[in-house]
């Protein structure tokens, strides 16, 4: 039996809510940091948290902490992340894992040096449906794969009223939908078929400027509100400097040619992989895999076997602690995406593939 792992919070905004009830279900929350003092407190009280600060080095010296979950914007993550593995801390980051590859490698290299366990959000690297399609793929029932076809988009942002927050920052967020939405499907392309070779990107800012935040709620909350009409605005418009939509052209090194979509203007969540003897879909909601075999017209539901456990995006992190272990995802393997969305970054700018 293991004792339960102690976890320090730093960050209390809306994707913080998220992480906390997957810490409650494996963990321990001991400690909560946010610079924004009443925000920690408030967030304490909803998860019965016991420590609060607004002070991150006094987080990381707290006797009652193992690990430290981030949840900030991302040009945080990295001297965040650099400062708690220091400190000797376990780090489970959200995703993107840093703003820049360089940043990544550096977290990356500072995990090795340290010996601290390491974790990134990839949350759909835990759908019971894309693990099972994960296995078919392994078993080398598809024969030879022709491509992988992805799509991951939310429209949040498609009222053109609805506020200039951090996420269109490149000094904040850095890209755009690319870092937010973009980041889950390369990860998944890279564990469903390997690793990408070279890419072509396009991205685009499709609503060039948004009226500035008037007043400030987490974004869960912006949302709600923009979608009742609710949301203050104001009558002067600031420029966004990331895309709103991007596009994706992939090579894999066996051979496998790939697609990326991810928008922040519009819905659209699946997964689609072309095989020589199948052709298999994943959709988002329900978590459902779908196969058409070759041949076949249409597309019949896949049952998925009881023997996967249920896990969330901190179950293999908590595990690599405890059975001390590097089992993915870990920082490498969001250095391997930073470092896929720079060359997106790069192809963009220059018009051409980039080899990664």
């Amino acid at each position: 039996m293991y004792n339960p792992i102690r976890i320090g919070m730093i960050g209390s905004g809306h994707i913080a809510g998220s992480h906390a009830v997957c810490w409650q279900n494996e963990a321990v929350i001991t400690a909560v940091c946010s610079r924004h003092r009443s925000k920690a407190e408030q967030f304490a009280r909803k998860f019965d948290i016991p420590v609060v600060s607004d002070d991150i080095p006094s987080l990381l010296n707290h006797d009652d902490v193992d690990a430290v979950g981030i949840t900030t914007p991302p040009h945080l993550h990295h001297p965040i992340a650099m400062q708690a593995m220091q400190a000797g801390k376990h780090v489970f980051c959200e995703k993107p894992l840093a703003l820049t590859g360089e940043e990544a490698r550096q977290m990356v290299e500072m995990a090795e040096n340290t010996g601290v366990k390491t974790g990134v959000q990839s949350g759909m690297r835990h759908f019971k449906s894309l693990r099972h399609l994960r296995q078919i793929i392994k078993q080398g029932t598809l024969g030879q794969i022709f491509s992988f076809h992805g799509a991951w988009s939310f429209d949040w942002a498609k009222d053109p009223k609805f506020p200039l927050t951090w996420r269109f920052k490149r000094d904040e967020a850095g890209t755009g939908v690319l870092g937010d939405l973009g980041v889950y499907l390369i990860d998944i392309a890279r564990w469903l078929l390997g690793e990408i070779n070279s890419v072509w990107g396009d991205m685009n800012i499709c609503i060039a400027q948004r009226p500035p935040l008037v007043d400030y709620h987490h974004f869960g909350e912006l949302r709600r509100r923009s979608q009742a009409g609710m949301l203050k605005t104001s009558p002067h418009l600031v420029d966004v400097e990331n895309e709103d939509v991007c596009h994706l052209l992939l090579r894999f090194e066996n051979g496998v040619s790939g697609t990326i979509r991810s928008s922040r203007l519009h819905v659209e969540h699946e997964i689609k992989i072309e095989g020589e003897r199948a052709s298999y879909v994943w959709h988002f909601k329900p978590d459902q895999l779908l196969c058409r075999k070759a041949g076949e017209t249409d597309y019949s539901s896949v049952t998925i076997p009881d023997s996967y456990s249920e896990e969330s995006m901190v179950t293999p992190f908590l595990n690599n602690i405890r059975q001390n272990k590097n089992e993915p995802p870990t920082f490498y393997d969001g250095m391997k995406a930073q470092v896929l969305m720079d060359a997106v970054v790069q192809s963009d700018r220059d018009k051409c593939w980039v080899d990664v």
